[in-house]
């Protein structure tokens, strides 16, 4: 059943065309040209979106936005402006708009791919769900020819499907020839995924960037589901998770720091915390740990993992404080989408001079994309701008020493640097730990009480309780024997 949309515009001609278009592409739009029409749709009928002008008459159209923003809650509503100058004017400030509950402002002109990826954005994965045209069997296969900038891959055994397929699906012939294999509605077909597995040794699907928050969100789904499952193993739960903690990573850095985007990472946040707080073999996965694929989407998540296991080991640790760190290593790096192409990937260590100057700027330029979004914390931030920063004051941007550094901000620096050197020497985590507990240069980057924790990550947890007990039942012993 296509998704429900209210478009309230007074030009005709233009608003008939971005209606065509809209159903065009699976939605259901009710046109209407003023604001009467408008309020009495709003309040006969359940919408997806309005789309609205504010500056419709015969009921003006911040008469419906008011009428809306009190009895609908959670409405979602994209103001629609005439001109860019609008936005200067008191009434139609960004700031007056979003009192009155506008979710997103647009200015005429628009591009029509520009509004479907906006209300793309806005669904939920029951939404995509509902707004599919579902087909029994499986499409053709269909040469395509486009731009390799405009996909995105995943490993083929990382590529988990639903019953209905969610979108278009490919294999890559060469440069910027594709074949879909699966169509957008299609019931999915394993055998097709299993001939290009098997028989043609296919490694990786691909899909348009466009469509990797869908990949996301069903990723998300189908991880809390598994995470859930007691009978299964920390180490399928951790690969689901860094399966979808890379491809949101990837979004975060094409898109931005968007609410729904941050979204998405609250709910990867929630499940990281249930894996450490739950499964009782992770020390086993995090000993184990091999999936280092050297780029700035798979290490978020590998900071991510090991951040949260360490703070596990504190007693005043909490599901707020593990969600908090694992939303701050996700966005860590964002700074570095506003460095040079040639800065991405680089370490401090292998840069001198200019480059080595910008490059420090990273943790300061990060907390700048962020600082506008309120959902995202001041601890958060706070974390982010000292991932750099050591015990010993030798970290940057602000030469932070002792206890100027928070314990999260020390955390992750320890975490960023022994995740590089995994992936530097291609060690394991136990050899990447042991090469920094033998450097006294190293282990001065951090307070002591974080390394002691970070060892107890690669033990067996029912250990540390026996030994706990056995010091627990000697102190009272001496107790005794003192009195």
């Amino acid at each position: 059943m296509p998704l429900k949309l209210l478009l309230a515009d007074e030009d005709k001609g233009w608003s008939e065309k971005l209606s065509k278009y809209l159903e065009e592409n699976s939605y259901k739009v009710d046109l209407v040209h003023n604001g009467r029409s408008a309020q009495l749709n709003v309040y006969n009928n359940q919408y997806f979106a309005v789309i609205i002008n504010p500056s419709i008459k015969n009921h003006s159209g911040l008469q419906v936005l008011t009428y809306i923003n009190k009895n609908i809650e959670g409405q979602r509503v994209f103001a629609l402006l005439e001109s860019q100058a609008l936005l200067e004017t008191e009434q139609y400030c960004e700031e007056a708009l979003k009192k009155k509950g506008v979710t997103e402002i647009l200015v005429k002109p628009i591009l029509n791919e520009e509004l479907t990826s906006l209300l793309e954005s806005h669904q939920s994965l029951n939404d995509v769900i509902a707004g599919l045209k579902k087909r029994k069997g499986v499409s053709e296969e269909e040469e395509v020819r486009d731009s390799d900038s405009s996909f995105t891959q995943v490993k083929i055994e990382n590529f988990f499907p639903s019953k209905a397929v969610l979108f278009d699906v490919f294999v890559k012939i060469n440069k910027s020839r594709y074949i879909k294999i699966l169509h957008a509605g299609d019931t999915f077909s394993q055998d097709r995924i299993d001939k290009y597995k098997n028989e043609k040794k296919i490694d990786c699907l691909y899909f348009h960037q466009k469509d990797r928050r869908k990949y996301i969100q069903y990723t998300n789904f189908l991880a809390k589901k598994l995470i859930d499952n007691k009978n299964v193993g920390s180490a399928s739960k951790v690969n689901l998770l860094s399966t979808v903690s890379g491809k949101y990573v990837e979004e975060l850095f094409h898109q931005g720091v968007k609410a729904q985007v941050v979204d998405q990472a609250k709910e990867i946040a929630t499940n990281v915390y249930k894996v450490v707080e739950d499964q009782k073999d992770l020390y086993q996965t995090l000993r184990d740990f091999q999936e280092l694929d050297p780029n700035q989407f798979t290490h978020a998540f590998i900071t991510t993992l090991y951040s949260s296991a360490i703070i596990k080991q504190f007693a005043w640790q909490s599901k707020l404080t593990i969600e908090t760190m694992a939303l701050a290593c996700m966005f860590h790096d964002i700074g570095k989408t506003k460095l040079p192409k040639n800065l991405m990937n680089a370490r401090p260590e292998d840069l001198s001079g200019e480059d080595l100057e910008k490059y420090k700027q990273h943790p300061e330029l990060g907390v700048k994309v962020i600082e506008k979004n309120k959902l995202i914390n001041n601890s958060i931030k706070q974390i982010i701008i000292q991932h750099h920063e050591c015990y010993n004051g030798t970290g940057f941007p602000n030469r932070l020493k002792g206890p100027q550094v928070s314990t999260l901000g020390n955390i992750l620096c320890l975490v960023d640097d022994f995740v590089h050197l995994m992936i530097k020497n291609k060690t394991s985590p136990t050899e990447a730990l042991r090469s920094i507990l033998v450097s006294q240069e190293k282990v001065s980057r951090y307070n002591s009480v974080i390394i002691e924790s970070f060892i107890k990550v690669f033990v067996d947890p029912s250990s540390l309780q026996a030994d706990d007990t056995k010091v627990s039942s000697k102190g009272k012993g001496s107790s005794k024997k003192a009195s």
